[in-house]
Protein backbone atom coordinates (compact mmCIF):
# COMPACT_ATOMS: atom_id res chain seq x y z
CA UNK A 1 0.00 0.00 0.00
CA UNK A 2 1.22 3.45 -0.97
CA UNK A 3 2.35 6.47 1.63
CA UNK A 4 -0.63 8.23 -0.28
CA UNK A 5 -2.97 5.03 0.75
CA UNK A 6 -2.57 4.60 3.90
CA UNK A 7 -2.94 8.24 4.86
CA UNK A 8 -6.37 8.10 3.27
CA UNK A 9 -7.47 5.05 5.45
CA UNK A 10 -6.16 7.13 8.97
CA UNK A 11 -7.94 9.94 7.27
CA UNK A 12 -11.31 8.50 6.72
CA UNK A 13 -11.73 6.97 10.07
CA UNK A 14 -11.04 10.93 12.03
CA UNK A 15 -13.13 12.21 9.28
CA UNK A 16 -16.00 9.96 11.65
CA UNK A 17 -14.54 11.98 14.85
CA UNK A 18 -16.23 15.05 16.44
CA UNK A 19 -13.71 17.31 17.18
CA UNK A 20 -14.53 18.56 20.60
CA UNK A 21 -14.68 14.77 22.02
CA UNK A 22 -11.53 13.92 20.28
CA UNK A 23 -9.64 16.86 21.91
CA UNK A 24 -11.54 15.71 25.07
CA UNK A 25 -9.88 12.04 25.09
CA UNK A 26 -6.49 13.23 23.67
CA UNK A 27 -6.22 15.58 26.60
CA UNK A 28 -7.06 12.94 28.45
CA UNK A 29 -4.57 10.65 27.60
CA UNK A 30 -1.78 13.11 27.04
CA UNK A 31 -2.41 14.05 31.05
CA UNK A 32 -2.09 10.88 32.21
CA UNK A 33 1.19 10.37 30.42
CA UNK A 34 2.61 13.69 31.91
CA UNK A 35 0.98 14.70 34.87
CA UNK A 36 1.70 12.12 38.17
CA UNK A 37 -0.95 10.92 39.56
CA UNK A 38 -3.69 11.93 36.86
CA UNK A 39 -7.13 9.39 36.62
CA UNK A 40 -8.51 8.89 33.59
CA UNK A 41 -12.49 10.36 33.92
CA UNK A 42 -15.07 7.06 33.89
CA UNK A 43 -15.85 7.82 30.05
CA UNK A 44 -12.43 7.49 28.75
CA UNK A 45 -12.02 3.46 27.77
CA UNK A 46 -8.46 2.54 28.38
CA UNK A 47 -6.98 -0.97 27.48
CA UNK A 48 -4.89 -2.86 30.51
CA UNK A 49 -1.98 -3.00 28.48
CA UNK A 50 -1.17 0.32 28.52
CA UNK A 51 -1.78 1.00 32.48
CA UNK A 52 0.28 -2.07 33.19
CA UNK A 53 3.07 -1.32 31.02
CA UNK A 54 6.83 -0.19 32.55
CA UNK A 55 7.12 2.40 29.47
CA UNK A 56 3.29 3.38 28.58
CA UNK A 57 4.95 5.61 25.49
CA UNK A 58 5.92 2.43 23.36
CA UNK A 59 2.49 1.85 23.43
CA UNK A 60 0.94 5.41 22.95
CA UNK A 61 3.28 8.13 22.97
CA UNK A 62 3.18 11.81 23.24
CA UNK A 63 4.31 13.25 19.79
CA UNK A 64 1.48 10.56 18.76
CA UNK A 65 -1.41 11.72 20.26
CA UNK A 66 0.27 15.32 18.89
CA UNK A 67 0.26 14.04 15.43
CA UNK A 68 -3.59 12.59 16.15
CA UNK A 69 -4.38 16.51 17.64
CA UNK A 70 -3.12 17.83 14.32
CA UNK A 71 -5.29 15.51 12.30
CA UNK A 72 -8.66 16.01 14.27
CA UNK A 73 -7.97 19.60 13.90
CA UNK A 74 -7.82 19.21 10.33
CA UNK A 75 -10.29 16.53 9.51
CA UNK A 76 -13.04 15.44 12.14
CA UNK A 77 -16.34 16.74 12.15
CA UNK A 78 -18.26 18.82 14.60
CA UNK A 79 -20.01 15.74 16.46
CA UNK A 80 -19.20 11.99 16.03
CA UNK A 81 -20.73 9.44 13.26
CA UNK A 82 -20.90 5.99 13.26
CA UNK A 83 -20.52 6.03 17.37
CA UNK A 84 -17.13 6.96 16.31
CA UNK A 85 -14.92 8.40 19.13
CA UNK A 86 -11.42 8.47 20.90
CA UNK A 87 -12.74 7.73 24.18
CA UNK A 88 -13.07 4.39 22.70
CA UNK A 89 -10.00 2.02 22.65
CA UNK A 90 -10.21 0.33 19.76
CA UNK A 91 -10.67 3.43 17.38
CA UNK A 92 -7.77 5.42 19.00
CA UNK A 93 -5.71 1.95 18.65
CA UNK A 94 -6.78 1.66 15.09
CA UNK A 95 -5.57 5.16 14.10
CA UNK A 96 -2.59 4.87 16.17
CA UNK A 97 -1.86 1.50 14.35
CA UNK A 98 -2.98 3.30 11.25
CA UNK A 99 0.12 6.59 11.31
CA UNK A 100 2.19 3.59 12.54
CA UNK A 101 1.88 1.90 8.83
CA UNK A 102 1.67 5.30 7.16
CA UNK A 103 5.64 6.20 8.72
CA UNK A 104 6.21 2.35 7.78
CA UNK A 105 5.50 2.98 3.76
CA UNK A 106 7.24 6.60 4.30
CA UNK A 107 10.35 4.83 6.28
CA UNK A 108 10.62 2.21 3.28
CA UNK A 109 9.96 4.32 0.35
CA UNK A 110 12.41 6.74 1.59
CA UNK A 111 14.69 4.35 2.75
CA UNK A 112 15.84 5.85 5.79
CA UNK A 113 16.78 2.41 7.36
CA UNK A 114 20.02 3.13 5.35
CA UNK A 115 20.54 5.91 7.47
CA UNK A 116 19.78 4.98 11.11
CA UNK A 117 22.11 6.48 13.10
CA UNK A 118 19.97 10.12 11.50
CA UNK A 119 16.73 8.35 12.00
CA UNK A 120 17.55 7.42 15.78
CA UNK A 121 18.86 11.39 16.16
CA UNK A 122 15.80 12.18 14.93
CA UNK A 123 13.75 10.41 17.29
CA UNK A 124 15.81 11.79 19.64
CA UNK A 125 14.18 15.01 18.82
CA UNK A 126 10.69 13.98 18.64
CA UNK A 127 10.95 11.70 21.44
CA UNK A 128 13.25 12.55 24.87
CA UNK A 129 12.12 16.43 25.24
CA UNK A 130 8.73 14.91 26.39
CA UNK A 131 10.44 13.56 29.36
CA UNK A 132 12.95 16.32 29.80
CA UNK A 133 10.77 19.65 29.61
CA UNK A 134 7.52 18.32 30.93
CA UNK A 135 5.23 20.73 33.13
CA UNK A 136 7.75 21.32 36.16
CA UNK A 137 9.78 23.95 38.51
CA UNK A 138 13.10 23.42 36.50
CA UNK A 139 12.14 24.85 32.98
CA UNK A 140 10.16 27.29 34.43
CA UNK A 141 12.14 29.19 36.72
CA UNK A 142 15.14 28.44 33.97
CA UNK A 143 13.25 30.45 30.95
CA UNK A 144 11.75 33.04 33.08
CA UNK A 145 15.01 34.25 34.73
CA UNK A 146 16.90 33.86 31.12
CA UNK A 147 13.50 36.26 29.49
CA UNK A 148 13.37 38.29 32.99
CA UNK A 149 15.87 41.23 31.86
CA UNK A 150 14.73 44.61 31.35
CA UNK A 151 15.04 44.68 28.05
CA UNK A 152 13.79 41.57 26.54
CA UNK A 153 10.86 42.72 28.80
CA UNK A 154 10.63 45.63 26.70
CA UNK A 155 10.96 43.12 23.58
CA UNK A 156 8.65 40.64 24.86
CA UNK A 157 6.11 43.62 25.82
CA UNK A 158 6.69 45.02 21.32
CA UNK A 159 5.87 41.34 20.32
CA UNK A 160 2.77 40.77 22.49
CA UNK A 161 1.77 44.09 24.46
CA UNK A 162 2.44 41.66 27.65
CA UNK A 163 5.57 42.23 30.30
CA UNK A 164 6.79 38.43 30.81
CA UNK A 165 5.36 38.57 34.38
CA UNK A 166 1.79 39.29 32.76
CA UNK A 167 2.96 36.35 30.51
CA UNK A 168 3.75 33.98 33.15
CA UNK A 169 0.64 35.05 35.07
CA UNK A 170 -1.63 34.77 32.46
CA UNK A 171 -0.38 31.45 31.00
CA UNK A 172 0.29 29.19 34.59
CA UNK A 173 -3.27 30.76 35.16
CA UNK A 174 -4.99 28.95 32.22
CA UNK A 175 -2.35 26.00 32.96
CA UNK A 176 -3.87 25.54 36.25
CA UNK A 177 -7.47 24.82 34.40
CA UNK A 178 -6.26 22.40 32.11
CA UNK A 179 -4.45 20.27 34.59
CA UNK A 180 -7.71 20.22 35.84
CA UNK A 181 -10.03 19.95 33.27
CA UNK A 182 -9.76 20.06 28.68
CA UNK A 183 -11.55 23.29 28.37
CA UNK A 184 -12.58 26.66 29.65
CA UNK A 185 -14.94 29.28 28.71
CA UNK A 186 -13.09 32.01 26.17
CA UNK A 187 -13.94 34.83 29.06
CA UNK A 188 -12.38 33.59 32.00
CA UNK A 189 -13.78 34.64 35.34
CA UNK A 190 -10.59 35.35 36.90
CA UNK A 191 -9.57 38.37 39.12
CA UNK A 192 -6.34 38.98 39.25
CA UNK A 193 -5.16 42.70 40.44
CA UNK A 194 -3.44 44.34 37.40
CA UNK A 195 -5.07 42.58 35.02
CA UNK A 196 -7.97 42.97 32.58
CA UNK A 197 -9.67 40.93 30.07
CA UNK A 198 -7.86 42.81 27.74
CA UNK A 199 -4.68 40.87 29.13
CA UNK A 200 -6.24 37.81 28.62
CA UNK A 201 -7.12 38.86 25.11
CA UNK A 202 -3.63 39.87 23.90
CA UNK A 203 -2.37 36.62 25.32
CA UNK A 204 -4.60 34.54 23.20
CA UNK A 205 -3.69 36.49 20.44
CA UNK A 206 -0.39 34.75 20.09
CA UNK A 207 -1.33 31.07 21.76
CA UNK A 208 -4.60 30.37 20.13
CA UNK A 209 -6.72 30.10 17.21
CA UNK A 210 -10.29 29.46 16.04
CA UNK A 211 -10.38 25.82 15.11
CA UNK A 212 -10.87 26.23 11.20
CA UNK A 213 -7.91 29.13 10.98
CA UNK A 214 -5.60 26.89 12.68
CA UNK A 215 -7.17 23.48 10.36
CA UNK A 216 -5.64 25.85 7.22
CA UNK A 217 -2.24 26.50 8.76
CA UNK A 218 -2.10 22.46 9.64
CA UNK A 219 -3.27 21.84 6.22
CA UNK A 220 -0.56 23.98 4.53
CA UNK A 221 1.82 22.23 7.14
CA UNK A 222 1.64 18.70 5.74
CA UNK A 223 3.25 17.19 3.80
CA UNK A 224 3.76 12.98 3.73
CA UNK A 225 7.88 12.99 2.98
CA UNK A 226 10.54 12.12 5.31
CA UNK A 227 9.73 14.97 7.62
CA UNK A 228 6.35 13.54 8.32
CA UNK A 229 5.68 13.26 12.62
CA UNK A 230 9.03 15.32 12.79
CA UNK A 231 7.97 19.08 11.12
CA UNK A 232 7.59 21.68 13.59
CA UNK A 233 3.61 22.27 13.66
CA UNK A 234 1.17 25.31 14.10
CA UNK A 235 -0.15 23.27 16.85
CA UNK A 236 3.11 24.34 19.15
CA UNK A 237 2.63 27.65 18.48
CA UNK A 238 -1.07 28.07 18.96
CA UNK A 239 -1.73 25.34 21.25
CA UNK A 240 -4.87 26.31 22.35
CA UNK A 241 -7.87 25.52 20.00
CA UNK A 242 -11.02 28.29 19.76
CA UNK A 243 -14.18 26.16 19.20
CA UNK A 244 -18.07 27.13 19.63
CA UNK A 245 -20.28 24.47 21.27
CA UNK A 246 -23.86 25.60 21.90
CA UNK A 247 -23.85 28.96 21.42
CA UNK A 248 -20.59 29.49 23.64
CA UNK A 249 -17.24 30.16 22.66
CA UNK A 250 -14.18 28.27 24.58
CA UNK A 251 -11.04 27.37 24.42
CA UNK A 252 -9.51 22.99 24.17
CA UNK A 253 -6.10 22.62 24.88
CA UNK A 254 -5.45 18.63 23.58
CA UNK A 255 -2.34 18.44 24.85
CA UNK A 256 -1.28 20.82 28.16
CA UNK A 257 2.62 20.26 27.99
CA UNK A 258 2.44 22.13 24.34
CA UNK A 259 0.95 25.62 26.24
CA UNK A 260 3.58 25.47 28.94
CA UNK A 261 6.27 24.87 26.18
CA UNK A 262 4.66 28.27 24.27
CA UNK A 263 5.43 30.51 27.23
CA UNK A 264 8.68 29.12 28.32
CA UNK A 265 10.97 28.19 25.49
CA UNK A 266 8.18 28.59 22.73
CA UNK A 267 9.22 32.40 23.92
CA UNK A 268 11.98 32.44 21.87
CA UNK A 269 9.87 32.31 18.59
CA UNK A 270 7.82 35.25 19.25
CA UNK A 271 10.82 37.30 20.07
CA UNK A 272 14.14 35.94 17.60
CA UNK A 273 13.54 38.27 15.13
CA UNK A 274 13.78 41.72 17.09
CA UNK A 275 16.77 43.47 16.72
CA UNK A 276 19.30 43.35 19.50
CA UNK A 277 16.97 40.14 20.81
CA UNK A 278 20.07 37.76 19.98
CA UNK A 279 22.87 39.70 21.59
CA UNK A 280 21.08 39.99 25.45
CA UNK A 281 19.28 36.86 25.03
CA UNK A 282 23.08 35.47 24.95
CA UNK A 283 24.32 37.61 27.82
CA UNK A 284 21.38 36.57 29.82
CA UNK A 285 22.20 33.07 29.00
CA UNK A 286 26.06 33.60 30.56
CA UNK A 287 24.78 34.89 33.69
CA UNK A 288 22.62 32.42 33.84
CA UNK A 289 24.88 29.81 33.72
CA UNK A 290 27.12 31.29 36.17
CA UNK A 291 24.26 31.27 38.32
CA UNK A 292 23.83 27.58 38.08
CA UNK A 293 28.11 27.09 38.96
CA UNK A 294 27.47 29.34 42.01
CA UNK A 295 24.52 27.68 42.97
CA UNK A 296 25.98 24.07 42.83
CA UNK A 297 30.24 24.80 43.23
CA UNK A 298 30.54 25.63 46.79
CA UNK A 299 33.79 23.71 47.38
CA UNK A 300 36.65 25.93 48.68
CA UNK A 301 38.82 23.65 46.40
CA UNK A 302 37.10 25.25 43.61
CA UNK A 303 36.83 28.85 42.07
CA UNK A 304 34.47 30.66 39.60
CA UNK A 305 36.18 32.72 37.51
CA UNK A 306 33.84 34.81 35.34
CA UNK A 307 34.94 36.23 31.99
CA UNK A 308 37.18 39.31 31.41
CA UNK A 309 38.73 41.18 28.53
CA UNK A 310 42.19 41.36 27.60
CA UNK A 311 44.21 43.03 25.25
CA UNK A 312 46.91 41.42 22.50
CA UNK A 313 48.46 44.39 20.98
CA UNK A 314 45.59 46.98 19.78
CA UNK A 315 43.04 44.36 19.75
CA UNK A 316 40.58 44.03 22.52
CA UNK A 317 39.49 40.27 23.17
CA UNK A 318 37.22 38.37 26.29
CA UNK A 319 38.02 35.51 27.86
CA UNK A 320 36.04 32.18 27.90
CA UNK A 321 32.55 33.21 29.47
CA UNK A 322 33.55 31.42 33.02
CA UNK A 323 36.52 29.01 34.22
CA UNK A 324 35.77 26.43 36.70
CA UNK A 325 39.64 25.99 38.29
CA UNK A 326 40.83 23.26 40.57
CA UNK A 327 44.14 24.81 42.18
CA UNK A 328 46.98 24.36 39.76
CA UNK A 329 45.68 21.04 38.81
CA UNK A 330 42.83 21.56 36.33
CA UNK A 331 40.27 24.27 35.14
CA UNK A 332 36.89 23.78 32.79
CA UNK A 333 36.63 26.83 29.77
CA UNK A 334 33.01 26.92 29.74
CA UNK A 335 31.26 28.94 26.33
CA UNK A 336 27.48 29.80 26.63
CA UNK A 337 26.27 29.40 23.10
CA UNK A 338 22.10 29.90 22.39
CA UNK A 339 22.55 28.42 19.06
CA UNK A 340 19.67 25.65 18.66
CA UNK A 341 19.44 23.09 16.24
CA UNK A 342 16.74 23.89 13.56
CA UNK A 343 13.85 22.46 12.95
CA UNK A 344 15.21 21.40 9.26
CA UNK A 345 18.11 19.68 11.14
CA UNK A 346 15.64 17.48 13.14
CA UNK A 347 13.23 17.03 10.59
CA UNK A 348 14.98 16.17 7.62
CA UNK A 349 17.29 13.67 6.03
CA UNK A 350 17.16 13.35 2.68
CA UNK A 351 18.73 16.83 2.57
CA UNK A 352 21.52 17.53 5.14
CA UNK A 353 22.63 20.98 4.53
CA UNK A 354 20.79 22.24 7.55
CA UNK A 355 22.19 20.05 9.75
CA UNK A 356 25.57 20.17 8.66
CA UNK A 357 25.34 24.22 9.07
CA UNK A 358 23.93 23.48 12.31
CA UNK A 359 26.67 21.34 13.38
CA UNK A 360 29.66 23.74 11.88
CA UNK A 361 28.19 26.37 14.22
CA UNK A 362 28.96 24.39 17.07
CA UNK A 363 32.23 23.45 16.12
CA UNK A 364 32.96 27.05 15.11
CA UNK A 365 32.30 27.63 18.93
CA UNK A 366 34.38 24.73 20.03
CA UNK A 367 37.04 25.94 18.23
CA UNK A 368 36.88 29.33 19.28
CA UNK A 369 37.76 28.00 22.89
CA UNK A 370 40.66 26.44 21.65
CA UNK A 371 41.32 29.20 19.80
CA UNK A 372 41.64 31.32 23.43
CA UNK A 373 43.64 28.76 25.11
CA UNK A 374 46.46 29.94 22.72
CA UNK A 375 45.99 33.81 24.46
CA UNK A 376 45.87 31.57 27.63
CA UNK A 377 48.40 29.62 26.97
CA UNK A 378 50.80 32.83 26.36
CA UNK A 379 49.82 34.66 29.70
CA UNK A 380 47.16 36.84 28.55
CA UNK A 381 44.09 35.60 30.63
CA UNK A 382 44.08 38.29 33.44
CA UNK A 383 41.65 36.27 35.70
CA UNK A 384 44.06 32.77 35.42
CA UNK A 385 47.77 33.06 34.78
CA UNK A 386 48.98 30.31 33.02
CA UNK A 387 50.25 27.35 35.11
CA UNK A 388 52.45 24.67 32.69
CA UNK A 389 50.86 21.36 34.75
CA UNK A 390 47.12 22.18 34.63
CA UNK A 391 45.06 20.59 32.38
CA UNK A 392 42.73 22.70 30.60
CA UNK A 393 39.22 21.41 29.25
CA UNK A 394 37.00 23.00 27.04
CA UNK A 395 33.06 22.98 27.52
CA UNK A 396 30.44 24.29 25.61
CA UNK A 397 27.32 24.97 26.85
CA UNK A 398 23.78 25.10 24.96
CA UNK A 399 20.51 26.36 25.51
CA UNK A 400 18.82 23.43 24.13
CA UNK A 401 20.01 19.72 23.88
CA UNK A 402 21.31 18.82 20.78
CA UNK A 403 21.89 14.97 21.88
CA UNK A 404 25.16 14.17 21.15
CA UNK A 405 24.83 10.17 22.18
CA UNK A 406 25.55 6.97 19.75
CA UNK A 407 28.52 7.52 17.16
CA UNK A 408 26.80 9.29 14.08
CA UNK A 409 26.26 13.13 15.80
CA UNK A 410 29.35 13.20 17.17
CA UNK A 411 31.77 11.79 14.10
CA UNK A 412 30.11 14.72 11.92
CA UNK A 413 30.69 16.90 14.64
CA UNK A 414 34.38 15.89 15.42
CA UNK A 415 34.94 16.36 11.31
CA UNK A 416 33.98 19.78 11.39
CA UNK A 417 35.94 20.27 14.46
CA UNK A 418 39.13 19.09 12.96
CA UNK A 419 39.01 20.59 9.48
CA UNK A 420 38.28 24.34 11.37
CA UNK A 421 41.51 23.17 13.75
CA UNK A 422 43.32 22.86 10.81
CA UNK A 423 42.18 26.36 9.04
CA UNK A 424 43.10 27.77 12.80
CA UNK A 425 46.83 26.01 12.30
CA UNK A 426 45.54 24.23 15.47
CA UNK A 427 47.41 20.62 16.30
CA UNK A 428 44.45 18.43 16.17
CA UNK A 429 46.79 16.55 19.30
CA UNK A 430 44.93 19.00 21.46
CA UNK A 431 41.91 16.85 20.97
CA UNK A 432 42.69 14.10 22.73
CA UNK A 433 45.56 16.51 25.02
CA UNK A 434 42.52 18.37 26.03
CA UNK A 435 38.70 16.78 24.64
CA UNK A 436 36.23 18.97 24.50
CA UNK A 437 32.56 18.46 25.77
CA UNK A 438 29.32 19.38 24.47
CA UNK A 439 26.44 20.48 27.38
CA UNK A 440 22.76 21.64 27.41
CA UNK A 441 21.96 23.97 30.45
CA UNK A 442 19.76 20.53 31.42
CA UNK A 443 22.84 18.90 31.54
CA UNK A 444 24.73 21.77 33.28
CA UNK A 445 22.10 21.95 36.38
CA UNK A 446 22.66 17.91 36.70
CA UNK A 447 26.40 17.99 36.07
CA UNK A 448 27.78 20.62 38.27
CA UNK A 449 27.21 19.17 41.68
CA UNK A 450 30.06 16.41 40.09
CA UNK A 451 32.34 19.58 39.21
CA UNK A 452 32.00 20.71 42.96
CA UNK A 453 32.63 16.52 44.03
CA UNK A 454 35.07 14.81 41.96
CA UNK A 455 38.13 15.54 40.21
CA UNK A 456 38.08 17.33 37.35
CA UNK A 457 40.76 15.75 35.12
CA UNK A 458 39.03 12.08 36.24
CA UNK A 459 35.54 13.39 35.47
CA UNK A 460 36.44 14.54 31.69
CA UNK A 461 39.12 12.63 30.99
CA UNK A 462 37.31 9.73 32.72
CA UNK A 463 34.22 10.16 30.31
CA UNK A 464 36.23 11.09 26.72
CA UNK A 465 39.00 8.18 27.12
CA UNK A 466 36.12 5.43 27.66
CA UNK A 467 34.85 4.27 24.40
CA UNK A 468 31.41 3.21 25.76
CA UNK A 469 30.73 6.31 28.20
CA UNK A 470 32.20 8.37 25.28
CA UNK A 471 29.15 7.94 23.86
CA UNK A 472 26.85 8.51 26.66
CA UNK A 473 25.46 12.37 27.67
CA UNK A 474 27.94 14.02 29.83
CA UNK A 475 25.36 14.64 32.85
CA UNK A 476 24.48 10.48 32.57
CA UNK A 477 28.09 9.74 32.88
CA UNK A 478 28.57 11.63 35.88
CA UNK A 479 25.40 9.89 37.65
CA UNK A 480 26.00 6.67 36.38
CA UNK A 481 30.07 6.16 37.43
CA UNK A 482 30.66 8.96 40.05
CA UNK A 483 26.47 9.05 41.16
CA UNK A 484 26.41 6.07 43.67
CA UNK A 485 25.07 6.75 47.32
CA UNK A 486 24.86 10.79 46.51
CA UNK A 487 22.15 12.23 48.54
CA UNK A 488 19.69 14.53 46.34
CA UNK A 489 20.33 18.30 46.13
CA UNK A 490 17.77 21.28 46.65
CA UNK A 491 16.22 21.95 43.31
CA UNK A 492 17.64 24.66 41.35
CA UNK A 493 15.73 28.33 42.50
CA UNK A 494 13.42 26.96 44.62
CA UNK A 495 13.31 30.36 46.96
CA UNK A 496 12.88 32.89 43.30
CA UNK A 497 10.63 30.03 42.23
CA UNK A 498 8.30 29.90 44.77
CA UNK A 499 8.24 33.61 45.04
CA UNK A 500 7.31 34.21 41.66
CA UNK A 501 4.40 31.46 41.46
CA UNK A 502 3.21 32.05 45.60
CA UNK A 503 1.31 35.18 44.10
CA UNK A 504 -0.08 33.95 41.24
CA UNK A 505 -4.16 34.07 41.05
CA UNK A 506 -4.14 36.64 44.17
Amino acid sequence: MSRDEQYRKVKAVVRQLGCRDSLYAIWAYSQWLQVDGFQFPDDIQVHRSLIDAQIPQAILSEFTLEQIAREAIRHSDIIPRRGRTLRQWDTLANIVNGIRELEGEIYAEFQIGKRIHLELMRIAHRQFVWQQFRFHQVPAIRYYKLFNTPLIDSYAQAATGLSLKEIYTIGMCYLGHFLESPRVTRILDVRIPGLTQGHFERFLAFTSLPRNVLAEHLRAEHSLDEGFGYRYSSLREFPMVGLSHLGRDELACPIPTLLFWRITTGLYYSLKDIDGFFTEFGSSFQRYVGEVLGARITSVERKILPEEEYSIGKNRKHTVDWIVQQGGDAALFIECKTKRMTWASKAEIADLDALNKDLDALAAAVVQVYKTIVDYRAGSYPQLPFARGRQVFPMVVTLEDWYFFGSEMPARLDALVRTRMAAAELSDAWLDEMPYSILSVHELERATRYFNEVDLTTLVLGRARNKEYSRWGFASYCSEVHGKNRSALPQLFEEEHNALFANLGR
